[in-house]
């Protein structure tokens, strides 16, 4: 299979190319991993490859359905999510139950793609568990989530599951420097870190230009960690509460602080930290026990951010485990 535009997460290359180069396409793919990892570029590649007519190493993006596919196949269908339920809800998969009834128009398959697939509800998901034990042979599926834990169990086990990760940071300047030439080299190895090497969060900070706000609100409550009023704390994280994506990007490099923080109370240098100036009072404030606690408590919330926890509860939750963290 071929990987054009899609660089990092081998083993995940490597287990999906066998499948597709081996013609056993899964009839149900699975593809987990936190925003701006790649998640719909690779389930477009996916469904380029099963309608792709070309010899070889598929896609080739060169035949007629590959470039149906890039401007839209008429047996490729796209379903996005937006964060709420209604957006796939139970009437949106059983109008596509009714649609995987008909034959492909022109290709060997038809490929659903459920983007954003952990909005749906219970009902939504049993609807499309109806689909996917007795799926037509010319039928296949692709769903995106940031966590698979978010899936009925029963709809996991009647998929192939493919994990991404952020990749590494020269695979990620391999792709977002001819994309961004005015920013440094430096500008976007700092983006890289904070986003953990999710290509599609940097490419949104930088189009959103929103880099700097994500930036000041990690100063904001790094400076509120060592405040002896909790207020401080609360008022920080307050635009956290509804903005998910910033949750993910502030986690990130709160931990980069922390994790410089730590360094430099054992006397080492910053290294990867977006806010040294913080990460130096937190070393000042708190000793290395305190700093090592405060990390763990932050590892803890990152997992059940991924895990789509409500988002009011784990900003009460970070606020407060932070502070016993910190002994505050």
């Amino acid at each position: 299979m071929r990987w054009d535009g899609f660089v990092g997460n081998e083993s995940a290359k490597a287990q999906l190319g066998a499948a597709v180069d081996s013609g056993r396409l899964p009839h149900a793919l699975l593809i987990e991993g936190p925003r701006g990892s790649g998640k719909r570029t690779l389930a477009r590649l996916f469904a380029k490859a099963a309608v792709c007519t070309a010899q070889g190493q598929i896609p080739c993006g060169v035949c007629a359905q590959c470039r149906k596919a890039d401007t839209g196949h008429p047996d490729i269908t796209e379903l996005t999510g937006d964060g709420s339920a209604k957006s796939l809800s139970v009437a949106v998969i059983r109008e596509l139950r009714e649609q995987t009834a008909v034959v492909p128009n022109e290709a060997t398959h038809k490929v659903a793609i459920l983007a954003d697939a952990d909005c749906m509800n219970v009902q939504a998901q049993n609807a499309l568990l109806k689909i996917l034990e007795e799926p037509p042979p010319y039928m296949l599926f692709v769903l995106t989530v940031q966590s698979r834990t978010q899936l009925l169990t029963t709809v996991q086990s009647r998929c192939v599951c493919v994990s991404l990760l952020g990749v590494s940071e020269q695979e990620a300047l391999s792709v977002l420097s001819p994309r961004f030439p005015s920013l440094t080299t430096e500008d976007l190895a700092m983006r890289i870190r904070l986003f953990s090497g999710c290509i599609g969060a940097v490419a949104d900070s930088v189009e959103e230009d929103s880099f700097a706000g994500t930036v000041e609100r990690i100063r904001r409550i790094g400076e509120a960690l060592t405040a002896v009023n909790e207020l401080e704390l609360m008022r920080a994280t307050a635009p956290l509460e509804k903005d998910k994506p910033l949750t993910d990007a502030v986690l990130g490099g709160l931990r980069l602080v922390l994790r410089d923080a730590l360094a430099l109370a054992a006397g080492g240098q910053v290294t990867v930290s977006v806010a040294p100036a913080e990460a130096k009072r937190l070393a000042d404030s708190f000793t290395q026990r305190r700093l090592h606690e405060t990390l763990a408590v932050l590892d803890e919330l990152i997992v059940s951010r991924k895990r789509n926890m409500n988002q009011t509860l784990l900003i009460t939750l970070l606020c407060a485990r932070l502070r016993a963290a910190t002994g505050r």
